[in-house]
């Protein structure tokens, strides 16, 4: 396992111990948090938008996107923290 695997889950523990109200438990596969590289909603929403999760959307309409709206969406489910310097966003499921 490399470092940045125990990095993760690490962070996975962190986050559902003190931010999601699970029991602690060492075993990261036990908790249902996913987390992505984002440091805020709105670029998990450019990502998400990159990724195709909203579809084939053409590049001249990208111009068009309302990204802080999806943002504004998505932090109904998704919330920011920070830890050891690096800024995560997250959803407990």
């Amino acid at each position: 396992m490399g470092a940045r695997q125990d990095d993760h889950e690490k962070q996975v523990i962190i986050i559902a111990v003190g931010e999601c109200g699970y029991d602690f438990d060492p075993d990261p596969r036990r908790f249902d948090v996913d987390i992505y590289p984002a440091t805020s909603t709105r670029e998990l929403a450019e990502m998400f938008v990159d990724e195709g999760l909203y579809g084939d959307i053409p590049e001249p309409l990208r111009f068009y996107i309302d990204y802080d709206a999806i943002a504004r969406d998505l932090a109904v489910d998704f919330t920011e923290t920070e830890i050891a310097g690096e800024t995560l966003v997250y959803a407990c499921r």
